[in-house]
C-alpha cells in the first residue's frame, strides 16, 4: 500500500445503508438521525472497493456540516454552524441528526422517513492532500484494487438519500492513476533494462564465437 501526491481537492459523496430515524421532540417539533458512514465496511465501487480507516476522521474539520436533502443544497434541513443539527463519531461511524425545519421541505421528509421512502444516507466529503501525500491507500485484494479512506480533511455535509446509486469515482480514478503511475514506470524501466541485459548477452556470446573462429583460422595459416 502507499500514498501518493495528488493535486486537487475535490469533493467525493459515499451512501451507506441502515435507515434514517424520525423522532418526535418535546415541543412538537421532528429530528431526523442516521449513519452518514461506517468504519471498516468494504463496499464495491464498481472496478474497485472501498472502506474508511477507523482513524479517517481525527483531524477532520467538522465545524460547518450541512444536512441536506439528496444533497441539494438548497433543500436544507439542518446546519452544525447554526445549532440545528449535529453530528459525531462513534465505534460504528458517522452520525448525524437534524431538527426539521417547520416548511414544506421539512414537512416531505418526515412523510417520507415515515413512509420508509428514504431510508438511506450519504455523505460529501474531501481527502487531505499534502506536498506528502493523499489520504487514501491503494492494494490489491482478491484480485481486485481496494482502497482505504485514511485521512478525511473536511465533512462537508450528509443527506438522507432516495436514490442511493453509485456515485461518480472519477476522484478516486484519478488517485489511483496517480499511484499506479510509478509502478507502471518502474515496471516498464524493468523490462528495458532486462532486455538490454538480453541483447547484451546475445552480443557477448556472439564476440566469443567470432573470437574462436577467427582463433581457428589463424591456426591454419
Amino acid at each position: 500500500m502507499e500514498h501518493r501526491k495528488q493535486a486537487t481537492n475535490e469533493i467525493e459523496r459515499r451512501y451507506t445503508t441502515g435507515g434514517v430515524e424520525l423522532r418526535a421532540k418535546d415541543n412538537g417539533g421532528y429530528t431526523i438521525r442516521g449513519y452518514a458512514f461506517k468504519f471498516g465496511v468494504s463496499y464495491d465501487m464498481g472496478w474497485f472497493t472501498e472502506e474508511i480507516h477507523r482513524d479517517a476522521l481525527k483531524n477532520t474539520d467538522m465545524d460547518d456540516v450541512r444536512i441536506l436533502q439528496d444533497h441539494v443544497s438548497f433543500l436544507i434541513l439542518g446546519r452544525t454552524k447554526s445549532g440545528t443539527a449535529r453530528i459525531g463519531i462513534d465505534e460504528v461511524g458517522g452520525w448525524y441528526e437534524a431538527d426539521l425545519p417547520d416548511s414544506p421541505n421539512g414537512q416531505n421528509m418526515r412523510a417520507s422517513i415515515e413512509r420508509r421512502d428514504v431510508d438511506q444516507s450519504s455523505w460529501g466529503f474531501m481527502l487531505r492532500r499534502t506536498d506528502k501525500g493523499v489520504g487514501d491507500k491503494w492494494e490489491t485484494r482478491n484480485g481486485k484494487q481496494h482502497r482505504t479512506i485514511t485521512d478525511v480533511a473536511l465533512w462537508m455535509d450528509a443527506s438522507p438519500v432516495t436514490f442511493p446509486a453509485n456515485p461518480d469515482t472519477s476522484v478516486a480514478k484519478r488517485s489511483f492513476d496517480a499511484y499506479s503511475q510509478p509502478i507502471q514506470e518502474e515496471a516498464e524501466q524493468t523490462e528495458q533494462r532486462d532486455t538490454n541485459e538480453q541483447i547484451n548477452t546475445e552480443l557477448q556470446v556472439s564476440i566469443a564465437l567470432l573470437e574462436r573462429q577467427l582463433d581457428y583460422l589463424n591456426s591454419k595459416i
